[in-house]
């Protein structure tokens, strides 16, 4: 695939992505949408996607999740208002009464 088409391929992945960040799933849709209409790509090859799709969708949730809670740490630590024992304290599974707490599941 040359340059032109994968700007081209580009800008229509972006232009078709824009209302679905909300919506779990969507990722595979937009992508099958894109490559249907772009047509550059085989449509078949959709079908090796869709079976890792789940999965790939539980590391895409885990990986914002712990992005998120670097970046709320990071964030504080750059304003200067992050308070390292209660960060301590709740890394370390202790309630703000100094006791330690299991947690269940």
């Amino acid at each position: 695939m040359d340059i032109f088409h994968q700007i081209t391929l580009l800008v229509v992945l972006l232009l078709s992505s824009k209302g679905a960040a909300g919506v779990t799933g969507s990722g595979f849709i937009v992508l099958a949408a894109t490559i249907s209409a772009v047509g550059h790509l085989p449509v078949a090859g959709l079908a090796l996607i869709l079976g890792i799709d789940r999965f790939m969708s539980e590391a895409r949730a885990l990986t914002n999740l712990v992005g998120n809670g670097v970046a709320t740490v990071v964030v504080a630590k750059w304003v200067k208002e992050l308070d390292h024992q209660k960060l301590d304290d709740v890394l370390n599974n202790r309630a703000p009464d100094g006791k330690t707490h299991e947690i269940s599941s």
